[in-house]
């Protein structure tokens, strides 16, 4: 190939190129237009949703403010069952309190009985451990002091 037609193939391949790309640009475009038509409805849609939750919230206000005077009118029969019901409830408070009491001491009991147990046997284990060591120092002590060809001798 000659450099005219390397140069010519060059030429073509970039028209080709930017004619992908205005085609993509085009779609991109495009896709960017629905997207943009797509907010502004979803904006849209948002504004009623708002504007809904602020007519709810006023009308609920409402609500509440003429529940509140009815309220009022109630109250006073209202306060002397409360009072009762929470007489009621310490009641069964003081009485869980005093359950949940003895239960922490029985725990605490058994806990300080596992732990004497747990260290009674670290004890009698650490003692065995230092017997063991001992012994082994005895035994290493004497093999060093016994001469092994004078035992193999008297062996014979």
């Amino acid at each position: 190939m000659t450099p005219e037609e390397k140069e010519l193939f060059s030429l073509l391949n970039t028209k080709i190129d930017v004619g992908v790309l205005k085609e993509q640009t085009a779609t991109l475009t495009q896709l960017c237009q629905k997207m943009d038509s797509v907010i502004e409805k979803l904006v849209e849609q948002h504004d009623r949703h708002i504007a809904k939750v602020y007519t709810d919230m006023e009308k609920r206000r409402l609500e509440t403010e003429n529940d509140l005077k009815e309220l009022k009118v109630e109250h006073d029969n209202d306060v002397k069952e409360i009072h009762g019901r929470i007489d009621v409830v310490l009641d069964k408070v003081q009485s869980t309190e005093l359950r949940l009491l003895e239960e922490i001491k029985e725990f605490r009991k058994e806990l300080s009985e596992h732990t004497q147990k747990s260290q009674e046997g670290f004890d009698r284990l650490n003692s065995w451990k230092w017997m063991v060591a001992g012994g082994i120092l005895v035994v290493s002590w004497l093999f060093s002091r016994i001469n092994f060809d004078t035992l193999l001798h008297l062996t014979k």
